[in-house]
Order: C-alpha cells, then structure tokens, then sequence
C-alpha cells in the first residue's frame, strides 16, 4: 500500500465525526499508523470503534491498489456520525489539475462571481477579449488567498472518482469510489492548506457536506446532508481502487480515466425500451403538432412563447432541428423544414453576417438571456451561429443526395457565405472567435472560451462546398488555437449561454466534431490524435454506472437508466439525455479511424439510453404529452433532494439529439470480415454462423413495437474510407415485429452492403 503512494508523498488518515443535523460537534483525526499500532481500536464520543485497513494488489495492473477501510462500532451507540479515510499529501502545489468528472476541472480554480441565474457578466472590468475565465459561484478551489476546499457526493459526479495529476513529479492519481454504503451517499472532499503546500482527499460515509451545499448558482444553501445513527456492531465500510501512475501531462490523466472508470462498477445492462424508429415516429409526430409555427412559417424550439421558446438558431435546435427532419422525416416534415431556410435568409443575420440569437418571428433579439441584462441586447452568443454555419452546410452537402435534389436558393448560399465570411475575417481580426460578440460589429465583447467549438467543423465543410481556401484556413488554425490553448490544458468552456465560463460537455463534444470534420477534409492523421484526447476528456462528463434512483421518485417507478446520459456543466448539475446538441456520430467515426472498440462502446451506450426517456401515450414521463423529452436526469440534489430523479415540465433539447441520433447514427453495425457485431439500437443481434464465405445475425426485437433498423456493414478494410456525410444512404434496413426476430446473411466478399 505504502510504495505507490509514497511517490506522492500521501499518508493515511482515519476520521470520525458527529454533527448536529450538518453542523460539525466533535471529530477525531488519527495518523493510521499510531491507530494501527493500539490494535485498530479508538474511543471516541463516549463509544468504542475498530477500524481495519486491508489493501490487495490489483491482478494485471502494477498502478492499482484495491482498498477496503471497515470501521466498527464495538461499543456504545453513534448519533448523526460517520467515517471516513484522509489521503493527505505532504508535497501538494496549487498547480495540481484536480478532476472530478463532471464536477471540477482543473479544481474549478478560477475567478467567480456570485449571481442569480441565468448568469452573465456585467462589470467593466469582466468583459473583453482577453478577460481571464469567470465561472459562478460553484464548488472550488480558491483562486486567491483564504479557504480552499470542496465538498461533494459522488452522486454529484459522472463516475464517483477523483484524480489529479501533479506536474511537479510527473505522477497521476485517481480514487475510485462506491457512490453510497449502506448509510447513504458516499462523500468526496478535497481541501488545502493556507499556503497550498499541502492537500487532502477524504473519502466519508455517510456524505455530511458540512454546513452548506451547492444549489444552482449558489455554494451557501443551507445543507440537508446528516449523519448514520449506529448502534453497537454496526459497522461503515469504504472501498475503493487508487491508482498512482506515470503521468507527464493533463491529457495523461484523462488517457488513464477511459481504461479504469467502470473498475468499480462492473460492466452496465443496457435498457431496451424504444426502437430508434418508433422514437423517430413519437418525435416527428410531436414536432409537427406543437413545434411548427404555422403563421411564422418555422419550428420553434420550444413550447414557451418567450423569444428563447421560439426561436434560436442554434445551441438547442432551430437549423439543427431541419437536418434529421428534412433528411428522415415525411413530406410534410420536409416541405416544413425547407421554409426555416427562408425564415432565417436573409433577415435573420446581423450586419457583419453572424446570426441573431434569438427571436419571435417579428423581431429579433441578442443573446441577454433576461430583461435585467439590459446592456446585452446585442450579445450573441458565438456558439450559435458556428452550429449554425456547420448544420447548414451539412444539409446543403446532403441536398444533392436525396431522390429529388434540392437546389438551395441564391439567399441561403449568400447568407451562408456571408457567415463563414464573418468567422474568417473575425478570427483575422483577433485570433480566436470568443464567446460573445457584438451581432452586428463582430467586435469580440467576452473572449476567451470554446463556445464556437463546431465552428472549424462549419468552416471545413464550407471550404469544400464553396471552393474557399481561406475558410480550411481559418478552419485549421482555430482547431489548432482551442487545441493548444484550451484541450492541452484539460479544460473547454463557453458553450452553454447560461453557466458564465464554467466548464461544460458541450464545447468538448463540439471540438470532437471539428477535429473528426477536418480529419475528413484534410486526410491529415494527426487530426485523430487530437480527436482521441478530447474524445476522453468528453467521457468524464458520460454517466459510467447505474444510478439507483430512490424508489419514490418518478424515475425510480419507471426504472430509468442513468447509463450513456450526459452531464451539462459544472454550474447546471444534472446529466441529460444525449449530448448538447449532437448526435455522437464523431465517436462512430472516430472508431473506423483507430479501431479502438472504447469509442464504440461509449456511442453505444450515449446512443442506446435515448429513447427511454421520450414520454409516450402509454408511458407518458409525468405529465409530459408525446414526444416530449425533459433536459433533467437529476442524481445530484443541486435542486434538492425531492428532485432527484424527478424533471420539470418542459419539452427541451434532448428531441433534438434524439432525431438527430435516429437520423445520423446505425442501429446496428457489422464487420463482416472480423464478426464484430454492435448494435447502437434497442434490439438485440447476434452472431449465429461464420462461414468462409458468409456471416448469419439473427435479430431479435425485444420492446412492444415494430423496429426498422438500419445495419451498416463493411469490412475492416473499408474503416480507413471517409465516411463523410452520406455514408448512411448505404444501410439495410431490417423490419422487425414486436417480440419478433429476423435472420441476415452477409456475404464476405462483398465489402459494403
């Protein structure tokens, strides 16, 4: 136990507490080896306690120590107590990369503002170009001088586990834990020292957040959290798996975290709930009953009558929405879609060829969020318009292929060309593209931040579709930008237009994006470098177990699945369905690139959780009318304990990642050279005869409702082709009946179906 640990200079802890409801009344810290010494025992609040350690080698991995702490009351009774392990580290620096999946990044060490949400800076002094990263106020580290600590459950975390790495040794570190013992959740702390020159990491059971927890925008809400009552012979029992290992930089400790984060929780069971086509139809149909605006002649992206309801055009829908509609959808859906083009062109952008943010179908607006933020009724939101630029092109590259192609119209191209202009001459201005701008100006107003992730992705496809060498200029040298400043540093922000700069999912998934678009583009490997490491640092914000939702709650009744959803942000803490707004097909592409199954697997496991959460006739998800899909899948009390595996009633983006998944992704996908046999959807397939010259898949359907699946084969020589954006025209599809089962043969020789 000592020898690995030792290279970072730990030693170990015990620790017991009593608390008053959350208020600390007495604790007792001991040294572990003078505890050890007195036979394990130890008195304290007029009880009798024996503690063991027991630590074991890990088979096949030299870096790893599992490790069990068992604290037994042997005399006496408990009240409101509980137990714990303290790894303090003697040789500690403000410069550690602390990381807790999507919770802390980098120790969430930045400079923070308290406001209510939705929060946006106001102050002078917070906004320009080269303005330092501002988060909320949420759990971290301190920047500056005084208390430096976090206190969080693992439930508040993608997978219950934290890590650092430490440049000054060269050495990574992560601590595996359950995410609650038979008293509760499991607690994770982290705090330092006045001078940061030392740190500890104190893994408790139950949690007690002492004092305060974090609410929305707010780390001094009142905390709920209390301690077990034990009685004699009852015992509290911590396990855990550490790994000390070599790590030369950030990206290491993410390369680390893919190969061990479920070594706790054991492989998932996936829920089949929905096929992919029957979702498509439940959403379709919901869009086209109370999406589609009728006398505005577009798809809202909400129900809401506000402007953010309405209309945005990008981030959560607007010309994301037309891509699977127009693509996957029926005529109607289709005809529909085509007219947002005309909504937005060329009314809809601003002077210097950014989009407006938002609107109502009269007027539009910038990007303020709410009435009190009346000084950014010009801000845009840059992530916008660069999803924007991106989805469109994509559909203008995809209008070629459908049996009756659609010529785009003078003012789409004008508008589209009139954006990707706005980027280029925005990045030769500045060097970077911000977060938010002035829509009509351009001028940069908050720098800084990943918000535009997609918009190399955007200007790659441009460059092809328009002829343009400047924009696979622009295109590579802002990728190599959010690379070198923001990737290399463990850290992407600036997405979301309501979490300041706190770091988020949805600006690594839309690197992830762009890095796989100029892969394609350019043909250069070195893209998919940088694709694998922002493709592991995307899987920290992944949910890597299954969640135990309290019995009560709504989703505890309807025996929801945490596995495959995907956290927001460090500021919004709830994991969602699917990703922000994408559909994960970067990770699929990303497997044919490097043929590493993990890529697979994780699209899989994003991809297959969707369809769950779509409410239906005949299980609606509260209250919520079909089709409807709800941002929230709460395993945090961010928003008190009573929500926890509840939702508000809204229908939100996730509709959008769903059709889009339905829309771009296989339900199944085979190699028939190899064998290799995934299925994304919610059937089963399995391998029943390889012969020489033919593979047998026998499908089996196990939901309620018809299943047309769509199976992509090929060879594993065929994974080097760019798949670029049509790839899917060159599926099967199998129908299915409900309960039913179908066989496939597929013929070797033949290298694509």
């Amino acid at each position: 136990m000592k020898e690995p640990l030792s290279s970072l200079k730990c030693s170990l802890k015990i620790q017991l507490s009593r608390f008053d409801d959350s208020h600390l009344v007495d604790r007792l810290i001991a040294p572990w080896d003078e505890i050890s010494g007195k036979s394990g025992e130890v008195a304290f609040d007029g009880a009798k306690w024996r503690c063991w350690i027991k630590t074991w080698k890990v088979p096949g991995c030299q870096d790893a120590i599992d490790f069990i702490a068992r604290f037994e009351l042997v005399e006496g009774v408990a009240k409101q107590a509980n137990a714990g392990i303290i790894f303090a580290f003697d040789d500690w620096s403000a410069d550690n990369y602390v990381l807790m999946p999507a919770a802390v990044y980098n120790g969430n060490r930045f400079e923070s503002r308290k406001m209510k949400y939705p929060p946006l800076v106001t102050d002078a002094a917070n906004i320009g170009s080269d303005v330092s990263t501002i988060v909320s106020d949420i759990p971290r580290l301190n920047l500056h001088e005084g208390r430096s600590e976090i206190q969080l459950l693992a439930r508040d975390l993608a997978t219950p586990a934290i890590g650092f790495y430490a440049p000054k040794t060269e050495k990574g570190f992560w601590c595996l834990n359950d995410e609650h013992t038979q008293h509760g959740p499991v607690g994770i702390f982290i705090k330092e020292n006045d001078d940061r020159s030392r740190g500890e990491i104190t893994i408790t059971s139950p949690g007690v957040r002492e004092d305060v927890q974090y609410t929305g925008c707010n780390t001094q809400s009142v905390s709920e959290d209390r301690g077990a009552d034990l009685q004699t012979g009852d015992e509290v029992v911590l396990r855990m798996r550490l790994f000390v290992f070599d790590c030369p930089e950030i990206q290491s400790l993410y390369d680390y975290f893919i190969k061990i984060r479920k070594d706790l929780t054991g492989s998932v069971s996936l829920k089949y709930e929905l096929p992919f086509s029957e979702a498509w139809k439940i959403l379709e149909e919901k869009y086209n009953r109370d999406n589609w605006k009728k006398d505005k002649g577009f798809y809202a992206v909400g129900i809401g009558d506000s402007p953010s309801q309405t209309w945005q055009i990008g981030w959560v829908g607007g010309m994301m929405a037309t891509y699977p509609l127009i693509f996957t959808g029926n005529e109607i859906s289709r005809r529909r879609a085509l007219r947002n083009f005309d909504f937005v062109f060329p009314k809809g952008q601003g002077s210097f060829g950014f989009f407006h943010g938002t609107g109502d179908g009269e007027r539009w607006y910038g990007d303020d969020m709410r009435p009190r933020y009346s000084h950014a009724k010009k801000w845009h939101l840059i992530r916008k318009s660069a999803d924007a630029l991106y989805f469109i092109i994509k559909q203008f590259l995809l209008f070629r292929n459908l049996q009756h192609a659609i010529k785009p119209k003078d003012a789409w191209l004008n508008g589209t060309k009139k954006c990707a202009d706005a980027f280029a001459a925005l990045w030769k201005r500045s060097g970077q593209f911000g977060q938010f701008v002035d829509v009509d100006t351009g001028d940069i107003i908050v720098g800084g931040s990943t918000s535009a992730s997609t918009a190399p992705a955007g200007l790659a496809l441009a460059s092809q579709y328009f002829n343009c060498g400047k924009y696979l200029e622009v295109a590579i040298a802002s990728a190599d930008y959010y690379y070198d400043n923001f990737v290399r540093k463990g850290l992407t922000t600036g997405a979301p237009g309501d979490a300041l700069q706190c770091p988020d999912s949805e600006s690594a998934f839309g690197l992830l994006e762009s890095f796989i678009v100029l892969y394609e583009v350019t043909g250069d490997d070195g893209w998919i470098k940088k694709a694998c490491d922002i493709a592991h640092q995307c899987t920290t914000w992944v949910t890597s177990y299954d969640f135990n939702f309290p019995s009560e709650s709504l989703f505890g009744r309807l025996k929801m699945s945490s596995i495959g959803t995907v956290w927001a942000n460090t500021q919004n803490k709830h994991s969602a369905p699917g990703i922000c707004t994408l559909s994960g097909l970067s990770l699929f592409k990303l497997y044919r690139a490097t043929n590493d199954p993990f890529y697979l697997e994780l699209i899989r496991e994003i991809a297959h959780s969707l369809p769950q959460y779509v409410s239906r006739a005949d299980r609606p998800i509260g209250e919520m009318p079909p089709g409807w899909i709800n941002e929230r899948v709460n395993l945090s009390d961010w928003e008190g304990k009573k929500r926890i595996g509840g939702i508000f009633h809204g229908s939100c983006w996730p509709e959008v990642s769903t059709m889009l998944t339905c829309a771009e992704l296989p339900g199944v996908y085979i190699q028939s050279d190899t064998a290799l046999v995934c299925v994304l959807d919610n059937i089963d397939a399995a391998l029943i005869k390889n012969t020489k010259d033919k593979l047998t898949v026998e499908f089996t359907n196990p939901t309620r409702f018809e299943a047309s699946v769509k199976v992509f084969v090929e060879n594993s020589t065929d994974t080097k082709d760019i798949l670029g954006q049509d790839y899917i025209s060159r599926c099967s599809t199998i129908v299915l009946t409900p309960s039913g089962s179908h066989k496939f043969e597929i013929n070797k020789i033949l290298s694509k179906s």
